[in-house]
């Protein structure tokens, strides 16, 4: 059972290395589509995959083998293998769209918002996690550090002169 999870660390760490390719890069700002990259994706799709894997084996053992200690294994990795389905489901899901100055966001399930620009009351960055936007109706929309044209929602924020500050309350951080 070590074996096995070992495996699926290596997988998890090399394949993002293997699947090195840019998402295609688009200089276009009247039009902007935050979405987590084909790697990402990809990398939780197999995740998934292998996770489901491990569980049918973990079943059959268990099921067959009337192995009780293979059943804290399935307990665990049925819980890994529903946090990857949630994970790919968003990784998938999750884009925010602008344009004409409107944030279009879609969540988990594909349930599609729409926000103003100049509606942001406030927009707070975290270096290692993203912008976290705050509209004066109270809504929150978060653009994820790790979405394509991640940089560019700072570029939209100061075309609207809307001021990003960082976690700490300092306005417009500097570099990280």
């Amino acid at each position: 059972m070590f074996s096995t999870v070992v495996t699926v660390c290596l997988i998890s760490i090399i394949l993002p290395l293997i699947l090195k390719s840019e998402d295609e890069k688009d200089d276009n700002y009247d039009r902007v589509l935050f979405k987590f990259s084909k790697k990402i994706r990809l990398t939780m799709l197999i995740s998934t995959i292998i996770f489901i894997i491990i569980l049918v084996f973990a079943t059959i053992t268990v099921v067959f083998n009337n192995d009780k200690s293979a059943l804290s294994a399935l307990v665990i990795f049925s819980m890994f293998t529903l946090l990857s389905s949630i994970l790919y489901i968003l990784t998938r899901n999750k884009k925010i769209l602008y344009t004409n100055d409107k944030l279009y966001a879609y969540n988990i399930l594909g349930k599609k918002s729409s926000f103003n620009v100049s509606d942001i009351k406030e927009a707070i960055e975290n270096p290692s996690d993203g912008m976290k936007l705050i509209f004066k109706d109270g809504r929150k929309l978060k653009v994820d550090i790790q979405m394509t044209n991640y940089s560019k929602i700072k570029e939209i924020l100061e075309k609207n002169n809307i001021i990003y500050k960082d976690k700490h309350g300092n306005d417009v951080p500097k570099g990280w």
